[in-house]
């Protein structure tokens, strides 16, 4: 590519840039007259709202895509005047891009370790804690370790910039805080650094801030306050004894007990790869346990459980407001249900989206979404795997008050989390790590 020159401050630069998307529901502006500037040899965090604008932004400055108006410019470049074999060069050579989902970072039947280059600095691996993932497919790692082998993968490439989008969505508190260490020592060596992110722990390493609010620039926001729970305990309707679960004989689960009680909020809480996902489809009735047992059998009435995975599962062929209501739907009560479908949509932040479809919004969006069907018909018990990674701290707070309010109607909530601060929110939390239980 045309070689970029090194100019001073400012590395990178949004220069009056829209972005709009013509979509099956309409026209919809990501963007409007973004102006920012990016300095080099520093970390900027991109904040706000899920839907904000903030993963938009990074692909224009990733080249992955083209400004409707204005100018997307690093080191004095516009990336728009670049001609295809350049476009491929600068993404190649000159900036690392970390997309939001950790899966969308990999090529399925590529390992771990071939995805590196051949004179990759490895020990950024040892330092994240998967170097013994290096030989596994991503399809064997969790949600956790595919966001540090996408992110360790990234700096091993020693490129001028990095753009990273929710790098710590889903990462334990143990684990962000190696990332984030990794980050502030190869800032100090010039790279660049821009992360759209809704972690305090990110705005706290960060020396530059720009917040977005509907593709605007915006003021910084307060966000809302911890809910208080109660101590209030009903009947057990879940309940899991001295269950224990292997996969190709590595341990998943060893001897894990526990009770959940009607109209309780219960939070289980521990770091990627801890065994929460596996201990919440067991409970859900999707794994059999190799020793131990769940009570009552999981084979339940249709809609009395519900399950809201860590990957949202929209139907890609329904808008939100038709994925909310496809429970009501087929239980054959959407009209009695119409209400309560509209309430969802108001508290969650979606009756603006109800049109479009989930790849129109962002995951946080259709982590909502996912939320909002899952509570649709009241169930008697739902499992919930990271419902607030990809949430700003407003929706946030948001959601942990939505599903304590379902507790208050009835539901008994089981959340899978590496929010450490989930406890303020919950009646009972339970900690995991290496597949065991403490209380």
């Amino acid at each position: 590519m045309p070689e970029l020159r090194a100019l001073p401050d400012p590395f990178a630069i949004a220069d009056r840039i829209t972005k709009a998307y013509v979509t099956p529901a309409g026209t919809v502006e990501a963007l409007h007259e973004v102006e920012a500037e990016f300095p080099h040899g520093q970390v900027t965090a991109l904040v706000g709202v899920s839907g904000s604008g903030k993963s938009t932004l990074l692909r224009l400055l990733a080249a992955l895509d083209t400004p409707t108006s204005g100018q997307a410019i690093v080191q004095g470049r516009d990336l728009g005047e670049l001609d295809a074999k350049a476009l491929r060069a600068y993404r190649r050579d000159y900036v690392g891009y970390v997309a939001q989902r950790a899966a969308d970072n990999f090529v399925p039947h590529l390992t771990i370790l071939e995805h590196a280059a051949r004179d990759a600095e490895m020990n950024i691996f040892e330092t994240f804690g998967i170097a013994h993932k290096l030989h596994d497919l991503p399809s064997q790692l969790s949600g956790g370790e595919l966001a540090r082998a996408a992110f360790a993968l990234a700096l091993t490439r020693r490129v001028p910039i990095v753009l990273a989008d929710e790098p710590t969505a889903e990462l334990d508190r143990a684990s962000a805080e190696a990332l984030l260490e990794s980050i502030h020592d190869s800032s100090t060596r010039g790279t660049t650094f821009v992360i759209a992110t809704h972690d305090e722990d990110v705005l706290r390493i960060a020396h530059h801030v720009v917040r977005l609010d509907r593709g605007r620039i915006a003021a910084e926001t307060v966000p809302a306050a911890p809910i208080a729970g109660n101590d209030a305990r009903g009947e057990v309707v879940v309940a899991a004894q001295h269950v224990t679960k292997s996969y190709a004989g590595v341990a998943a689960l060893s001897d894990v007990s526990l009770d959940l009680h009607a109209g309780e909020l219960a939070v289980l809480v521990g770091r990627s790869g801890s065994g929460k996902s596996t201990l919440l489809m067991l409970l859900g009735g999707w794994e059999a346990p190799d020793a131990g047992s769940i009570t009552p059998p999981p084979e339940r009435p249709w809609g009395e459980l519900a399950y809201v995975p860590q990957r949202p599962a929209l139907v890609p062929e329904l808008s939100v407001r038709e994925n909310i209501q496809l429970p009501a739907r087929l239980a054959g009560s959407l009209p009695e249900r119409g209400s309560r479908i509209e309430q969802l949509l108001a508290d969650l932040g979606l009756a603006e989206l109800a049109g479009r479809y989930p790849h129109e919004t962002s995951v946080g969006q259709q982590q909502r979404a996912a939320l909002a069907r899952a509570l649709v018909l009241e169930p008697q018990v739902v499992l919930v795997d990271e419902p607030t990674s990809h949430q700003d701290p407003f929706f946030r707070d948001r959601v942990w008050s939505l599903l304590l309010a379902a507790t208050e109607r009835g539901t008994s909530c089981l959340v899978a989390t590496h929010e450490a601060r989930a406890h303020a929110y919950a009646h009972v939390t339970w900690e995991i790590d290496g597949g065991r239980l403490s209380s």
